[in-house]
């Protein structure tokens, strides 16, 4: 993960990298007070705080590619075409779903200041919000926040132009601008506020659906959980996400914590495929080959 061979602290904290990575590991692989780590570790509790924070920051800068629909990585045409094949072959009704699309939120701490801002007013609870698309070999393909937890889906929607990335490098194999636009791109799958498009689909509405769609809803439906497991996935393997009391946001880079989470929840799917790679028989990457340097 091209951590320095010594990490050192904006305080001058000096970490070996193994020892600074475990230190980030062991935080996120635990709910409980800090004071735990240092009796642990032999760490004070500020120099624990201070390398997890910082390493946090130094892993999402340095990798944050891999989270912005990686074209020279996870989403080539090449494996969106395996994609959507694994998708349709776990029986979805369609041939070009290459990914489902969902938005999760993160609670915080009530903040000091703004509080209006990141309140969601659904959930009740003061968060950030992150958009998602997971793919069928178990891996988030492209994260998108943190954004106020007050935004609706469609506003990160557009903020992540995402559908714009869609329509450059999304484009079904032999299609060009003279392909019908119907049949020129693979698609995205999400749930009924998402609308439809020809880069994105989403289930008939509740209104007078007939048979074949509420069958269709159904079989789309059965495969589109997979991106639930997947924000499940990585709440588990990091219980510290969900201590939302420490999450202090003038304090602590908390939207960054959940951006390396995901990066680490795909690098230990590349050396232990997960649920969703199970369940759509779609094999992860290497993680030799997942982190790769910009381009």
């Amino acid at each position: 993960m091209d951590v320095p061979e010594v990490f050192r602290t904006q305080n001058r904290s000096a970490f070996t990298r193994i020892e600074a990575l475990c230190l980030l590991l062991a935080r996120f692989r635990s709910a409980g007070d800090q004071f735990d780590l240092s009796m642990q570790y032999n760490r004070s509790q500020s120099a624990i705080s201070e390398v997890v924070n910082e390493l946090t920051e130094y892993l999402d800068d340095t990798w944050s590619h891999l989270l912005d629909f990686d074209t020279n990585g996870l989403l080539t045409r090449t494996r969106m075409q395996i994609y959507a094949d694994a998708i349709h072959a776990a029986g979805a009704p369609l041939r070009h779903i290459w990914g489902f699309i969902d938005c999760t939120i993160r609670c915080m701490c009530r903040p000091s200041w703004w509080q209006r801002q990141v309140y969601n007013g659904h959930k009740k609870v003061h968060a950030n919000k992150f958009q998602a698309v997971k793919t069928p070999d178990g891996m988030i393909a492209h994260l998108f926040g943190p954004i106020e937890g007050r935004r609706n889906d469609n506003h990160l929607l557009a903020e992540s132009k995402i559908l714009e990335k869609c329509a450059q490098f999304a484009l079904r194999p032999g299609a060009d601008q003279n392909t019908p636009i119907q049949q020129r791109y693979f698609q995205l799958f999400g749930d009924p506020a998402y609308g439809v498009s020809p880069l994105l689909l989403s289930p008939f509405s509740a209104d007078q659906r007939t048979e074949e769609q509420t069958a269709w809803n159904a079989a789309m439906a059965a495969v589109r959980i997979e991106v639930e497991h997947g924000f499940g996935d990585i709440t588990r393997q990091w219980p510290f996400l969900n201590a939302w009391w420490k999450h202090r946001v003038y304090s602590s880079p908390i939207g960054r914590y959940y951006r390396v989470a995901v990066l680490l929840a795909n690098a230990l799917n590349c050396l232990r495929p997960n649920q969703t790679s199970t369940y759509f028989d779609c094999e992860p990457p290497l993680l030799e080959d997942y982190f790769h340097a910009a381009e």
